[in-house]
């Protein structure tokens, strides 16, 4: 089988590495690089935890490191939710190999030519390094074929009542990818929020009983909790770990257990609300054009049983 080429664009943080050790095994996407960008943490440490974590897991990809800061607004991170340095305290060797001699918006640029029009990228930290990309190759829009995005909210937000993480870090690049004519998946706290993993799931993690296995379960158990203030992570009182990179990965890697619907979908840049995400999707007005689609919901089991198969593969 042909599988298509993708780039993940992120910034571990804990969940961009769950997802990383999910792609090395994706059925149907195979990762062609690696960008990483300031999110979670600062770009210093989502760039060696990128290098450390292919390394760490044998995975043969290029990383290039990105933006430092978000386009227009100052750096918000995240240490409350991945720790520090984004590893919730866990430590990975120190990587030997370096980052690619590109910035992460040309590396982009290059393979997307270099693919004539079939890179895919999966998007699971703030936009700033596809902004950018999009800013200095115009053309680009005509050569990435489809970007998943682990953004925005539409209900309740994580880093503000009405804004997610990643939108809010950076809106103004969110509104530059989203308004790109480049076809995309939205992947909201609304849909992540349901593929989590609980603290019984997990143990048939612990029990594959190789190193790569076990980092992924370490890692999760640890998320089930706040970095500070050992708080649930989860409201509903389930312990569990919500999964949203990876749950934005899989969709990438196949849909099918995923139902999602053409909308329009845009981001606020001014006020209060700056970042946050809005849609036509559940409004009786509907937008004259539909630039994007909503991911709606998940089958909860099935996705944990995924997640098993593609982590049995170590």
């Amino acid at each position: 089988m042909n599988r298509r080429p993708i780039i993940i664009d992120c910034d571990p943080g804990y969940d961009d590495i769950q997802a990383l050790i999910l792609a090395k095994q994706c059925e149907n996407v195979r990762v062609v690089a690696v960008t990483a960008v300031s999110g979670n943490v600062a770009l210093k440490y989502t760039e060696k935890n990128a290098l450390a974590i292919t390394e760490y897991l044998g995975f043969d990809v290029p990383v290039a490191s990105g933006a430092e800061r978000p386009l227009f607004r100052d750096p918000l991170f995240a240490e409350e939710h991945h720790g520090e340095e984004g590893l919730l305290g866990m430590n990975l060797p120190e990587p030997s190999k370096k980052v690619v001699d590109k910035k992460a918006w040309d590396f982009i640029y290059d393979i997307a030519v270099e693919l004539k029009g079939e890179l895919e990228i999966v998007a699971v930290g703030p936009l700033t390094n596809i902004a950018i990309a999009l800013m200095k190759y115009p053309e680009l829009k005509d050569l990435v074929k489809t970007i998943y995005i682990m953004g925005g909210a539409i209900l309740s937000g994580n880093s503000r009542f009405s804004t997610e993480f990643n939108i809010h870090v950076d809106p103004e690049a969110a509104k530059r990818v989203f308004e790109s004519g480049i076809p995309f998946y939205l992947c909201p706290l609304d849909l992540t929020r349901q593929s989590y993993i609980t603290d019984e799931e997990i143990v048939k993690v612990e029990e594959m009983g190789n190193k790569e296995t076990k980092f992924f379960a370490d890692i999760t158990k640890l998320s089930m909790v706040t970095f500070s203030g050992n708080l649930p992570q989860r409201k509903d009182g389930i312990v569990g770990s919500n999964m949203h990179d990876p749950c934005t990965l899989l969709f990438a890697d196949d849909n099918s257990i995923f139902d999602f619907e053409e909308c329009y979908i845009n981001v606020e840049t001014f006020g209060k609300n700056a970042g946050k995400t809005v849609t036509d999707c559940y409004s009786d007005k509907q937008a004259e054009v539909k630039n994007g689609y909503l991911v709606k919901s998940v089958d909860r089991k099935a996705f944990v049983e995924r997640v098993y198969s593609l982590l049995s593969k170590y």
